[in-house]
């Protein structure tokens, strides 16, 4: 599946992405260049990482966020995170791409937009970091992360925060429209 332009151009989530100023880091487990397009369409400059190479490339632009793409990229097929011993390789977090990760993370907070915590290796990637991170001094807003969760039950809220991580609750009925208002609020 490969969206047209006018189909990024016209997304709410991908004008929203866009629009967040303050916002210089996305980072997704998409293979795809959609991030990347949408942010292109809607005028702002990005770079892409996606293999350790790229993380030594200037900035076009001072202004330019980046766009990492931590599963890898169609374009690197040799680089992408695919099979069980890929995702093992991942976890192990010793990789270029993890110690990008280590890094991005502290003194930021981060939002998940569209993880599932019920993906194993997802689950277990943010509790390895996590737990790295709880003997720092805890972020500004006292939380290390938030998650955009569809009709959280009371349960997987306490989970999460019991892993520093604060629900987001959005309706099922409208994710697209809930996540945009998200994104909107944010802007602030």
């Amino acid at each position: 599946m490969r969206p047209s332009d006018d189909a990024l151009k016209s997304s709410a989530i991908h004008r929203k992405l866009a629009e967040l100023d303050r916002c210089n880091l996305y980072y997704t487990t998409n293979y795809d260049d959609f991030i990347e397009r949408g942010l292109k369409l809607h005028g702002r400059d990005y770079r892409r990482v996606a293999v350790e190479a790229d993380m030594t490339q200037p900035q076009r632009t001072l202004d330019a966020c980046e766009v990492v793409k931590f599963h890898g990229d169609f374009e690197y097929p040799q680089y992408m995170v695919l099979s069980e011993s890929d995702y093992e390789k991942r976890l192990t977090l010793e990789t270029a791409m993890d110690y990008r990760l280590r890094s991005d993370l502290l003194g930021r907070v981060v939002l998940f937009l569209g993880y599932s915590f019920r993906d194993a290796n997802v689950s277990y990637l943010f509790r390895r970091v996590n737990a790295s991170f709880s003997k720092l001094p805890g972020s500004p807003t006292g939380r290390r992360a938030y998650i955009t969760v569809t009709d959280p039950s009371d349960f997987e809220i306490e989970l999460f925060r019991d892993r520093n991580i604060e629900v987001i609750a959005i309706s099922g009925r409208d994710q697209t429209s809930d996540i945009a208002s998200l994104l909107d609020e944010m802007k602030g």
